[in-house]
């Protein structure tokens, strides 16, 4: 709230000043209930407390001009100030990570709402305005609330959306046509996505951290194979940098699996289609087979299934390298239930196999795996791209929108409009490269 010049004309009356002590109480009470708000997204939080304030105006509206009718208008321009910067933020970026959250909007909505209480108060102790500087302030409120609530409607040369085009016509779409354009668009993510293999590689990467730097650390001379403290500490964090890393292959399939099931059914082609795939590669691949070894040996506390290599060297590049005791693992096989594994193979072998050489060979192959995986999980990748085409075609922004709706509600009072979240630039890209390769 802006601070009025200093006047001796027009000033409200005792009844003015007993009027705001009203509203002063009023606005007290919005503030305190903030934090009884139950609400899961910022969009509520400012529609539940918008609700609140309305309900005291309509139920005891004050005189206009008035200090107090001011009051109410400030607050109003708070709360739809707010939810705008969150509608805004919601559009211009696409990571729900890097949106406001509800606590952000919390704690700048009481800020705006603080002030206000602040400058009511000030009023109180030092007398009320001039009449004529209230009926100015009211009027620059009012304006200003009607930019936040017209804003939507009036296009910007600089912006490829128009965001009261894009709730006029997402507020059009039939709950079945939002729910088909949903579970499109939430199909090309999830595929794209791919969050089980990234999984994966980022766990690779973390273990090929490790090893890189305590090998970088030995080089340099600042671990001493003599300090066996050291060592230990270092074979700590490479198992545990290991066990993350075959943990993270055993997520990939069970949940793989797990969700093949629940799309198709657990008697369908197409879930014994993904078992198959897995069991394929547990019988190929001899790395794969016996990481998950690894990692159930390490579950059950056997820390002596590798023995560790640290090789440091004053000319030319340190060495680190972890090998499977053969002999542990003979002894833990036959406690397991995991197929395709036997001691022949074991007993077979003059050395100790390395882990990361078996980590190295795997990667590709859980690569290679995915894509077999898509072609089951994903069978109607062409279908979803033209459901994401349609979507697209009926708004006018040429990169694409950017208009699936998240709720039933479309444009509430104010200008309270709720979010419609823009398709992430990696799908829009996808649906674009897809129609071009294959239309060409």
């Amino acid at each position: 709230m802006g601070k009025f010049g200093d006047g001796s004309e027009g000033f409200a009356d005792s009844g003015g000043t007993q009027l705001l002590r009203v509203w002063d109480d009023r606005l007290c009470a919005l503030v305190s209930a903030l934090d009884a708000i139950d609400a899961d997204d910022p969009f509520n939080f400012c529609e539940d407390a918008r609700q609140i304030w309305h309900s005291a105006v309509v139920a005891d509206p004050p005189p206009a001009p008035s200090c107090a009718m001011l009051v109410v208008l400030d607050v109003l321009q708070a709360l739809a100030h707010e939810t705008a910067s969150a509608t805004m933020a919601y559009y211009s970026t696409p990571d729900a990570l890097d949106r406001l959250n509800l606590s952000a909007v919390h704690t700048s909505l009481g800020r705006r709402l603080t002030d206000v209480k602040d400058e009511c108060e000030r009023w109180l102790a030092e007398g009320l305005p001039p009449t004529d500087a209230v009926k100015a302030r009211s009027a620059t409120v009012l304006a200003s609330l009607r930019d936040v609530t017209e804003s939507s409607d009036r296009s910007d040369d600089d912006s490829a959306l128009d965001i009261g085009i894009l709730f006029d016509r997402a507020c059009l779409l039939t709950e079945a046509e939002n729910r088909r354009y949903r579970e499109a668009y939430d199909r090309l993510r999830t595929m794209l996505d791919k969050e089980l293999l990234q999984h994966i590689c980022d766990q690779h990467d973390e273990l090929t951290g490790v090893v890189h730097a305590i090998a970088g650390d030995l080089q340099a001379e600042r671990i001493s194979l003599l300090d066996e403290d050291a060592t230990d500490e270092c074979e700590r964090k490479i198992r545990s940098a290991l066990i993350s890393f075959t943990s993270a292959l055993q997520i990939h399939q069970d949940q793989t699996i797990k969700t093949a099931i629940r799309i198709f059914g657990h008697d369908s082609a197409a879930a014994q289609a993904v078992k198959d795939l897995f069991a394929d590669l547990k019988r190929s691949s001899f790395g794969y087979r016996w990481l998950e070894i690894l990692r159930t040996s390490f579950e059950d506390g056997a820390v002596d299934a590798c023995w560790y290599e640290f090789t440091p060297r004053r000319h030319g590049e340190s060495e680190v390298n972890v090998r499977m005791d053969r002999k542990a693992m003979l002894r833990f096989t036959p406690q397991t239930k995991t197929k395709g594994l036997t001691a022949a193979e074991l007993d077979a072998m003059r050395t100790d196999p390395s882990v990361l050489d078996m980590v190295t060979a795997v990667h590709p192959k859980i690569t290679a795996l995915q894509g077999q995986l898509d072609s089951i999980m994903y069978p109607n990748v062409a279908a979803d791209v033209a459901v994401i085409e349609e979507m697209i075609g009926r708004f006018d922004n040429g990169r694409g929108v950017d208009a699936l709706r998240s709720r039933q509600d479309c444009i509430g009072e104010l200008g309270s409009a709720l979010p419609y979240p823009r398709l992430a630039p990696r799908v829009l890209a996808f649906v674009k490269g897809y129609r071009e390769a294959h239309h060409s």
